[in-house]
């Protein structure tokens, strides 16, 4: 897995120039640090024995020169971090969302949002401190090794000190690790819950389920709080003994130097150096266990990241094919849906040629609307084929290809924004396809009627539509961009007489531009106006052909069951596959 590159990896490289940067501008104000012991080693041990005022003057404006240098070099730093991590989200952006898509057909990588907060948790840990302490923790042997040179003892103080905070942070790993993640998958199921909840508000309150929909998210949420609190707890209880394991260590030391001052083996200011060396070398390592919650989100982070875009892979670039005429070819496919292994589709083939009419009629759940997602490419195909003006789906870049398809599925979503926003697809609007879409689907004077015409906001605190009228907004932007082929599921299940009059004149015009139409319906008097007919039972195709052929052999099955069964039992009833169409 690792040998394979992922955009994150992509996205990681390109930070690579400002993260060496960052390395080298690390170096030269860890550099620009020890200007402080050697100050106070000056203070100590020249200006308080000659009392020359100069010299502390001068001492002073050097170390201050420094200070501003080092301020610059420390801005410089973060400034860099910050544009880094951009980079990292501006490269990252468009693959992650587009893998984020395609994952929702794979229950096993499908993530929804929480990829967008993980992308974020890393752009974070590279802007902000986390990285810092990072490039700071190289400088720690340095400075112990300064420590070593002054006196062996100072040195064995301070690498001692340094072992105890670093087992501290292998500490945070072991007890943190599995309570973060279990925390955070906790809340990412709270968080779906009460988003579902939201959606499904209607039914909540009209069925009286408020009370026990509060108290499943509120249990789910309180296990997810707990676990995060128990991280916290630990977290904060670690972080106490690395502040007084620092404290300590740098206590030790002062008093160590004080000793071996005592006895003339090192000078008082030598004794003040050594202690601000130590809490220097101390610092970055003292912050690792600080920060180890945050690492350790971004590691969580990072794998799942790799893995969403190990298993939904970006497709390779395609050759760009020519506007599809409407040509549909359907060749034993198998369709499941995402969450399951059961086909709703088995073996289903036809051939629709450019022009033709379809309707696809049957029982519920007889796999009419999973046939029709997979026409659209919306759900993954299982076996076999389908294949637009000869060309199967996967030879076509989806974007491409839906530019020419108008599909308008069974349960209708509009985007927050205004109607005209929703019609033309969110792209830049065109006022004349926008138009013509409208009238085409007959919802022109229904817009106009509405508080702003086509700039009425609507999802998120805009005007609130009813099913039908969504369904008649969810049609123009089907048939947006005057498309070759459209499919409809379910295109009149919330629609009135006029939305049922408007559907057949959009449906009669839309054969009569020679477009190819898939209609799944249930209501007998939608087929007066398709060229052809296919009948679902149980997944499976069990009747195709022009529409008065198969209406003709469903009736002669249904008169044969009634006969046979009036034969054996004397009282008529219809056979299976005769009820699966009543025109």
């Amino acid at each position: 897995m690792s040998a394979i590159k992922t955009p994150l990896k992509t996205a990681i490289r390109r930070c690579y120039p400002a993260l060496v940067m960052t390395f080298v501008l690390s170096f030269f104000i860890n550099l620009s640090m020890l200007v402080s012991p050697l100050y106070s080693m000056q203070i100590y041990d020249r200006v308080l024995t000659s009392r020359n005022p100069t010299t502390l003057t001068m001492l002073t404006l050097i170390v201050l020169a420094f200070l501003i240098l080092y301020g610059v070099l420390e801005y410089a730093r973060a400034g860099i971090l910050v544009r880094s991590g951009l980079t990292f989200e501006a490269t990252l952006r468009h693959p992650l969302f587009d893998s984020m898509m395609r994952a929702e057909h794979d229950p096993q990588a499908r993530q929804g949002q929480r990829v967008i907060r993980d992308a974020e948790t890393i752009r974070e840990c590279i802007s902000s401190g986390v990285a810092t302490t990072l490039f700071d923790v190289p400088w720690t042997p340095v400075f112990l090794l300064l420590c070593f040179g002054i006196h062996p003892v100072l040195g064995v103080i301070g690498l001692s000190g340094a072992l105890v905070l670093l087992t501290l942070a292998i500490l945070a790993e072991v007890l943190n690790r599995a309570q973060l993640e279990k925390g955070a998958s906790l809340g990412h199921q709270a968080s779906n819950f009460a988003a579902a909840a939201l959606r499904n508000g209607e039914v909540v309150r009209g069925l009286g389920m408020g009370d026990v929909v509060l108290e499943r998210w509120s249990g789910q949420q309180s296990a997810a709080v707990i676990a995060n609190a128990t991280a916290s707890e630990r977290s904060a209880a670690l972080t106490a003994l690395s502040k007084f394991a620092r404290i300590s260590v740098q206590t030790a030391a002062l008093c160590a130097g004080a000793w071996l001052a005592i006895d003339r083996e090192i000078s008082p200011g030598v004794m003040m150096a050594v202690s601000i060396m130590m809490g220097r070398a101390l610092a970055p390592v003292e912050q690792i266990v600080v920060r180890w919650k945050h690492i350790l989100a971004a590691r969580s982070s990072y794998r799942r990241l790799e893995t969403l875009f190990m298993m939904a892979p970006r497709p390779a670039e395609r050759m760009q094919l020519p506007a599809p005429m409407g040509c549909l070819e359907v060749d034993s496919i198998v369709v499941a849906p995402p969450s399951s292994l059961r086909a709703s589709v088995r073996r289903v083939t036809f051939r629709l040629e450019a022009g033709e009419s379809l309707a696809i009629v049957g029982a519920s759940a007889s796999g009419k609307s999973s046939l029709c997602r997979a026409l659209a490419g919306v759900w993954p195909l299982k076996a076999g084929v389908i294949r637009v003006d000869g060309a199967a789906l996967d030879q076509w870049d989806p974007n491409t290809l839906g530019k020419h398809v108008g599909y308008l599925p069974q349960d209708v979503e509009l985007f927050a924004g205004t109607v005209a926003e929703n019609i033309a697809r969110l792209e830049t609007i065109d006022d004349g396809k926008v138009l013509d879409a409208a009238k085409a689907a007959g919802i022109h004077q229904m817009v106009l009627k509405l508080p702003n015409g086509y700039d009425t906001l609507i999802g998120d605190g805009g005007v609130a539509l009813s099913g039908g009228t969504r369904q008649r907004v969810g049609l123009a932007r089907a048939l947006y961009g005057d498309p070759r082929v459209v499919l409809l599921d379910e295109p009149n299940s919330n629609l009135d007489d006029e939305g049922e009059r408007a559907l057949a004149q959009a449906i009669a015009a839309m054969k009569a531009a020679r477009r190819t139409v898939v209609m799944v319906t249930h209501r007998p008097q939608s087929l007066a106006h398709v060229d052809k007919l296919l009948i679902m039972s149980m997944g499976s195709m069990i009747a195709f052909g022009e529409r008065n052929d198969v209406i003709a052999r469903m009736r002669g099955n249904r008169v044969a069951a009634v006969d046979s069964h009036d034969k054996q039992a004397g009282s008529p009833r219809l056979g299976p596959r005769a009820a699966a169409v009543q025109p």
